[in-house]
């Protein structure tokens, strides 16, 4: 697209081809030329964003949701993580005491994250622990709480004393961005769904929060069976979404086929990885950099997706903190009702591997 002075210069030229002279800057005709230049540059501007957000692959945002609908695909809205609090008294009590659902706790700090039990508990006379399913008030990654990490109540029940999580709160999920949805749409593109292949199966459970990937089966007991497995990212979406997609598919489904759907089976894979700074970083900086990258990647995977060293390698060394690494590690072949996910992660400095 021509910006404004090439815009501006090419009226100006005209102007003197034409009229024999150059237009003064300060004169009437040469304010009038500026200010219509600007207009055109707009005009550009607002044309070369419509041409954007016409297609798929550049289409960002709203327009973006535009294009998924055209397909029949919406975005997926945030998910809530979820968990167990245990609320605790240092000494008995000689009567029942009840937490109520709705009642609200979160972590510490300056950013607390809020999370609000789900249903009534009783703590029993004479009991000092009472643990009550939970999930973070607001959908986001942010709401993944590793344990011990939420101690703060902020609706007190009565009688209570303490709070916290002994496991972590997980499954909590930011928005589809408009990377993951793009890739999504341009996915039903490329495979077309005719409403009995793998596509049709793997589209109608990629519309659901929470489901990220998911690997399709086709025969997998024999004639007119058909195996669903979901995965989230790093994880298997929530028992109550898997339930969810199998009912729905039971009516959607062609007719004599048995459709069974489950999580996804996660398979641990453990990484021993040695990492040289890049010039600017530290051990330290360069180490945490391909911490966050590994698991970056893992999250990333679908289900049936085998592991590779090499695109690990590449996302490290994407970080720009990392010159240069060793694996102890060689590629992972994952089956198609598999997910792989992160296992044990030690990242060393280049020249410590075991």
């Amino acid at each position: 697209m021509d910006s404004y002075e090439t815009i501006l210069s090419r009226m100006q030229n005209k102007f003197t081809s034409l009229a024999g002279y150059s237009p003064d800057e300060a004169s009437d005709i040469g304010i009038r030329m500026k200010v219509l230049a600007g207009e055109v540059y707009s005009l550009h501007s607002a044309l070369e964003w419509l041409k954007q957000q016409t297609f798929a692959q550049t289409a960002q945002g709203e327009q973006l949701d535009l294009r998924a609908q055209e397909r029949g695909i919406t975005r997926k809205a945030p998910v809530a993580a979820k968990g167990t609090l245990v609320f605790s008294r240092a000494t008995p009590l000689w009567y029942s005491a009840v937490v109520p659902a709705g009642t609200v706790c979160s972590t510490a700090g300056e950013n607390p994250v809020r999370y609000v039990t789900l249903e009534d508990a009783v703590l029993p006379q004479g009991q000092l622990t009472v643990a009550v399913p939970a999930k973070a008030e607001k959908g986001g990654r942010e709401g993944n709480a590793q344990p011990g990490t939420i101690t703060v109540m902020v609706t007190p029940p009565a009688s209570m004393e303490n709070v916290t999580n002994p496991q972590a709160f997980t499954g909590g999920e930011d928005s589809e961005s408009d990377g993951e949805l793009r890739t999504r749409l341009l996915q039903s593109y490329s495979g077309r769904n005719n409403g009995a292949n793998a596509a049709f199966y793997r589209e109608f459970a990629l519309q659901y929060d929470g489901v990220y990937s998911v690997g399709v089966i086709p025969r997998e007991n024999g004639p007119g069976t058909v195996g669903v497995y979901l995965g989230g990212r790093g994880t298997t979406p929530a028992d109550e979404v898997v339930a969810q997609v199998q009912k729905d598919l039971d009516k959607a489904r062609e007719i004599n086929v048995a459709v069974h759907v489950a999580a996804a089976k996660t398979i641990s894979v453990d990484v021993q990885i040695a990492v040289l700074p890049a010039s600017g970083y530290s051990s330290e900086e360069s180490i945490a950099a391909a911490q966050n990258a590994i698991k970056a990647y893992f999250r990333e995977l679908s289900v049936g997706e085998p592991v590779l060293a090499a695109a690990m390698g590449a996302s490290v060394l994407a970080t720009g903190a990392v010159k240069n690494y060793a694996f102890t590690f060689c590629d992972r072949s994952v089956a198609a009702n598999e997910l792989a996910v992160s296992g044990v992660l030690t990242v060393l400095p280049l020249g410590g591997v075991a």
